[in-house]
């Protein structure tokens, strides 16, 4: 079952539950999902000029949040950014800020985020270029989440790491070969001091 056949299963009592919650954009997207794909959404005229056959496929909606026509998209975006990673284990390693802090944090933000950020990607680095398999410099993407699942307010960074580092003296690529990437504990430790 597709997410637009529940739509147009439960719409109205949908509507009717969260009457006073919907937008007007969200009953719009809600009439453009349910006509996607449909003939209500219009019709492309497709015609062989070999054979003279004629083909009518309806058209998408076109919107944004539609799980239909979007799908596609989706699915191209993600196997061209499969295709960018290295072959390699990836590893995330969350720096979270103290409960002690978080009043802080919340009154000076952009401070207090680029302190984090300046301070897991220091520490990460530093057990890349100190750590005897690998001894080069890690690459990273890091990401900001503040709060939590239930929304509550929690400021901390995902770090995302390929399983290796960049050896720029001897220009090598030099793999992890445990399991982890580092220890847990030691890495806590650092950051913590920094």
């Amino acid at each position: 079952m597709t997410i637009n056949e529940l739509f147009a299963l439960y719409q109205q009592a949908l509507l009717t539950q969260y009457a006073g919650q919907f937008k007007a954009q969200h009953v719009q997207a809600l009439h453009e999902f349910l006509r996607c794909r449909t003939n209500a959404s219009g019709q492309l005229k497709l015609h062989c000029g070999a054979c003279d056959h004629y083909q009518y496929n309806p058209m998408s909606c076109g919107h944004r949040h539609c799980a239909t026509c979007q799908n596609h998209e989706t699915s191209q975006w993600l196997d061209k950014q499969t295709a960018k990673l290295l072959p390699v284990p990836y590893f995330m390693v969350t720096f979270t800020l103290p409960f002690q802090y978080r009043k802080l944090a919340w009154q000076h933000q952009k401070v207090v985020y680029s302190t984090l950020f300046e301070c897991a990607i220091a520490t990460l680095k530093e057990f890349g270029l100190n750590d005897k398999t690998l001894a080069g410099e890690l690459a990273m993407t890091a990401v900001l989440h503040t709060h939590t699942r239930r929304l509550d307010y929690h400021p901390h960074c995902h770090v995302i790491i390929p399983g290796g580092a960049i050896d720029k003296k001897r220009r090598q690529w030099r793999k992890v070969k445990n399991k982890y990437l580092f220890n847990e504990f030691s890495l806590a430790k650092v950051f913590r001091a920094k």
